[in-house]
């Protein structure tokens, strides 16, 4: 890589909506690439939240990163609670970070201190290095300008450091870190990243440059196919006329309208890092994607094709009920908390929680068995089905089968502004024959159920004065 290229790595931090510290990446890149990427196999494998009953390798206890001097790390379900403890071993390799300034679970974006500087669109706003110096007390770093927090949604505005190069003068880049909204939540996600795009406008018109902005958009978008996410970034408009289509886990989503009003963004146009890649194209359709999340196939066990619950489901749920249940019919207060301090650790924590709580005043009483069953209802809808496999596995038995072939999507991506970021390469995941053997994630090697994406980026314009001068 050019010391102008930029390693860009996207992860998510947790396992099935329980917080492991981080994933790892496996060290398969593209040779240039694993130059600047960051090995994460022997990062703490706790599990501060629950036991995912994945055997963790006595080798991969509480040791630091052995890193790769990636750029800039763009995690997802990062928990703020033990932000700090968790990722002490990233300042002490030289990041400086972001970390979204609400939710339990949160995006926070890494960048190595000595490659940018944080700054506002016109100016810095933390010097070269500043790293470096760990005298200073770590805060949790969700208050900081040059950044835009909204809707589990990150944007860091940064600036390339190069020798002999006044950092001022280097163009902004905008970094938007995303965790969209799960299930058949179309218009929201497509409100997040238009919200992140028209910040990202309004911050490069303070910036007086008459170079269109340099963006970044990566993470989990938690869809797939033809999104209007997608149509937003590629054609820079959704029309009220916009239909979803190709997300197998959204089988009503081309019947429902996902904006009624235009919505347009003037950022520029993106491509797909994977897609312009194009990897393994002797083997896969061009332009086609390996998944980024391996699981357990449970939505045809549990869900209906009108979206309820399966009558399977609904007699698993109507078994862990009774296991909770002292009079078959309802749940006391009591109860209640014995059964979501089992599933949860923690009472106030996760969607069954606050669920629950709704339909218990709502009912102004205990909870019978249909809203147990409401709550979990509630789960698939948002797309949980693998929360809902740990509840019943730790309240009596799952649906899951290890002999049947795994779910996989593609819900992870890095997409850049094609007129002033190009593509240098790109981390293909796993090879071919290891994603065939996959049965479910996490699994002993990888303590995520989804799989990193990263990529190697240059700036257009950098190359171009560099060409002319």
């Amino acid at each position: 890589l050019n010391p102008s290229d930029v390693a860009v790595v996207g992860l998510h931090a947790a396992a099935a909506g329980r917080p492991w510290l981080l994933t790892d990446l496996v060290e398969r890149a593209h040779p240039q690439l694993r130059r600047r990427m960051v090995d994460l196999q022997n990062v703490r494998w706790a599990n501060r939240a629950r036991d995912n009953g994945v055997a963790r390798p006595a080798e991969a206890a509480e040791t630091p990163v052995a890193h790769r001097n990636a750029d800039v790390v763009m995690l997802q379900e990062t928990a703020a609670e033990s932000f700090l403890d968790d990722f002490a071993f990233m300042r002490a390799e030289g990041y400086e970070c972001a970390l979204l300034s609400k939710g339990r679970m949160r995006p926070a974006t890494f960048w190595k201190a000595s490659r940018f500087a944080r700054c506002s669109p016109t100016g810095l706003l933390e010097p070269p290095g500043a790293a470096a110096a760990g005298d200073v007390a770590p805060v949790l770093p969700t208050e900081l300008g040059g950044v835009y927090s909204k809707d589990r949604v990150l944007l860091t505005t940064l600036r390339l450091i190069e020798e002999g190069a006044p950092v001022e003068r280097a163009p902004p880049v905008y970094f938007v870190n995303v965790h969209l909204a799960a299930g058949p939540e179309a218009p929201r996600r497509l409100r997040q990243v238009h919200e992140a795009l028209e910040a990202v406008r309004k911050l490069h018109a303070k910036a007086a440059t008459p170079s269109p902005p340099a963006c970044v958009v990566a993470g989990d978008f938690n869809s797939q196919g033809r999104s209007a996410v997608c149509e937003l970034l590629f054609s820079g408009e959704v029309l009220p006329t916009f239909r979803e289509s190709g997300d197998p886990t959204e089988p009503r989503q081309s019947e429902n309208q996902v904006t009624s009003k235009p919505k347009r963004q003037a950022v520029g146009t993106f491509v797909d890092a994977y897609v312009a890649a194009d990897l393994d194209a002797s083997t896969r359709p061009a332009g086609a994607r390996q998944p980024t999340l391996v699981a357990a196939n449970l939505q045809p066990k549990m869900q209906r094709d009108d979206g309820e619950a399966s009558d399977a489901l609904c007699a698993k749920l109507a078994e862990a009920f009774s296991t909770l249940s002292a009079d078959g019919a309802t749940l006391t207060v009591a109860e209640q908390k014995e059964w979501l301090l089992k599933v949860n650790r923690q009472l106030g924590r996760g969607s069954e929680y606050r669920t629950a709580e709704r339909l218990r005043a709502a009912r102004g009483g205990d909870l019978t068995l249909q809203d147990f069953i409401e709550v979990y209802c509630d789960e698939l809808r948002m797309g949980k089905f693998w929360g809902v496999e740990h509840d019943l596995r730790v309240l009596s038995t799952g649906l899951g089968d290890a002999a049947d072939a795994p779910f996989t999507a593609t819900f992870d991506y890095i997409y850049l502004t094609e007129a002033t970021l190009r593509l240098e390469c790109a981390l293909s995941p796993l090879s071919t024959e290891q994603m065939a053997s996959l049965r479910s994630l996490p699994d002993e090697c990888h303590p995520s159920d989804h799989l990193p994406v990263a990529a190697a980026l240059s700036f257009k314009e950098l190359l171009s004065q560099k060409t002319n001068t």
